[in-house]
């Protein structure tokens, strides 16, 4: 988390240029969404599906799988293994590249709050590549009108041996929009630049439980980050 205090100085300045052209081709996760009930576990199982025609990888299923742990001091905790293949391969720079993603909320009022974050891992399988820590670092802010609006912004770092371009800084920001209460939410994240970060994820989560959610989104590439499209379902369960 050594850049996080630069971070914290660039979140009410969001006008940074891209400079690298991306190599990758499937985006990378960076969670900014912190659980923001207390003393909760939950686990997540996600599949993302790949279609691209006159590529290699046209058919690839690849799985996500999540463990959280939300404490009562407003720290967060996650355990996260992205980009295990079930079907094809190929779409993705990593596979099955697992992160501890740790981070902690500030509540500066009822409206505002501060979030603080950092992902570090690497990936487990043995690769053609050298094995290096991948490091994505973020600050931000968020607002919250109301108790089923959150609106965030803010800045994030990510080091070469994860984006595959080089280090960047940039920004990002999205929304969690509660439509129907208790039962539908919006999401969505953009993140810029042209790295394995980059784009948009947009997300419909339906509460099916009290404890269970089901979701369903696509994830859109930003230009010139040689992401691609992909389309998302998975489900949420907590045990309270």
């Amino acid at each position: 988390m050594k850049h996080l205090p630069v971070l914290l100085l660039l979140l009410c300045s969001l006008s940074f240029n891209t400079h690298a052209k991306g190599k990758g081709k499937a985006k990378i996760k960076l969670r900014t969404h912190p659980n923001q009930i207390e003393d909760v576990w939950t686990v997540t199982n996600e599949l993302n599906y790949y279609h691209e025609p006159n590529q290699q990888y046209q058919d690839t299923l690849y799985e996500n799988m999540t463990v959280d742990y939300s404490d009562t001091n407003d720290w967060d905790f996650q355990l996260a293994s992205y980009n295990i293949p079930l079907t094809g391969g190929g779409a993705q720079n990593y596979e099955a590249d697992t992160y501890l993603n740790i981070s902690k909320t500030f509540i500066i009022s009822q409206n505002f709050q501060v979030v603080l974050g950092t992902q570090n891992g690497t990936t487990l399988p043995h690769s053609s590549n050298p094995r290096q820590l991948h490091n994505a670092d973020y600050a931000l802010a968020v607002y919250q009108p109301f108790r089923q609006i959150n609106l965030h912004a803010g800045s994030y770092w990510v080091n070469k041996a994860l984006s595959t371009t080089t280090d960047y800084l940039g920004y990002t920001g999205g929304f969690n929009i509660e439509v129907l209460d208790n039962l539908l939410t919006l999401q969505a994240d953009y993140f810029s630049g042209n790295n394995n970060l980059s784009g948009a994820v947009f997300n419909s989560w339906v509460r099916v439980y009290s404890t269970a959610q089901i979701y369903f989104g696509v994830g859109v590439p930003e230009a010139n980050s040689g992401n691609e499209f992909y389309g998302t379902v998975g489900f949420s369960v907590a045990n309270k």
